[in-house]
């Protein structure tokens, strides 16, 4: 029996066990059991994704190559998006919000969209904050391949919104449903926000102790809420008077 259908069985293993079981279908699919480079192959096909194969084509029997290199339907990429599904879920476990924004999308068309995308390119599109990435992927349904690898839009609208925040999407109308749009900007809906704080966190965070500021009065989270809404130099605008000058000066030469 496939690996793949009994690991949808295994509800109460761990997270770590998931993934290996995830792993280890990618293997069973691609027969590489025996095969001494198989931890490798792996691990670039995690990495990579499917674009990866081809540099190990001598290392698969020749049917088996063709069809997970042709087939975007067969048992290999279905075991690659598998565990990319996992791995978010286990990476991001933590974030309710982000595990609910998943299921909600799971039937969609454009989740498979995404999910395929990730089981081809790997971590490609995943940037330095895959929960970003793959919520704005999801959110922005008009950003389709074409616009990832050929038109630039996808990081044109990484760059403008992890430099001026959620308030800046408003730039992509084109790209995302205007109700749903206007959600998003006016926080009725969430989760773009959400994604946001998670990307500017650790840096903003960093940056306000560099700069000798105490996370006073919860003064971190107010500052994170604006950052994430504004962008970096319109949201630290925003603390100026509730921090001292000399410091509120520092933290803005510190500023990206």
């Amino acid at each position: 029996m496939s690996l793949f259908f009994s690991i949808e069985k295994l509800g109460h293993v761990v997270d770590d066990d998931v993934l290996k079981l995830a792993k280890n279908e990618i293997i069973h699919v691609l027969q590489l059991e025996d095969d001494e480079s198989k931890d490798e192959i792996v691990h670039d096909l995690m990495e990579n994704g499917r674009q990866s194969l081809s540099k190990y084509e001598d290392d698969l029997l020749p049917g088996i190559y063709t069809a997970a290199i042709n087939e975007n339907d067969g048992d290999f990429m279905k075991s690659l998006k598998y565990y990319f599904e996992q791995q978010w879920k286990v990476q991001y476990g933590s974030n309710e919000w982000f595990i609910l924004f998943l299921k909600k999308h799971k039937d969609s068309q454009n989740y498979q969209c995404v999910m395929n995308r990730a089981a081809e390119y790997g971590n490609k599109y995943m940037k330095n904050c895959p929960i970003l990435s793959i919520v704005l992927q999801l959110v922005f349904e008009g950003i389709d391949d074409q616009c990832l690898t050929e038109l630039n839009v996808f990081n044109d609208l990484w760059l403008t919104i992890t430099n001026d925040g959620l308030k800046s999407i408003e730039k992509y109308s084109d790209y995302v449903a205007k109700d749903l749009l206007d959600t998003i900007i006016e926080k009725k809906q969430l989760v773009l926000f959400q994604a946001l704080r998670e990307y500017y966190r650790p840096q903003l965070f960093q940056l306000l102790k560099d700069s000798k500021i105490n996370n006073t009065d919860n003064l971190y989270e107010f500052a994170l809420d604006n950052v994430a809404e504004y962008g970096w130099l319109t949201g630290l605008q925003k603390l100026q008077n509730k921090i001292v000058p000399k410091y509120f000066k520092t933290l803005l030469a510190k500023t990206p």
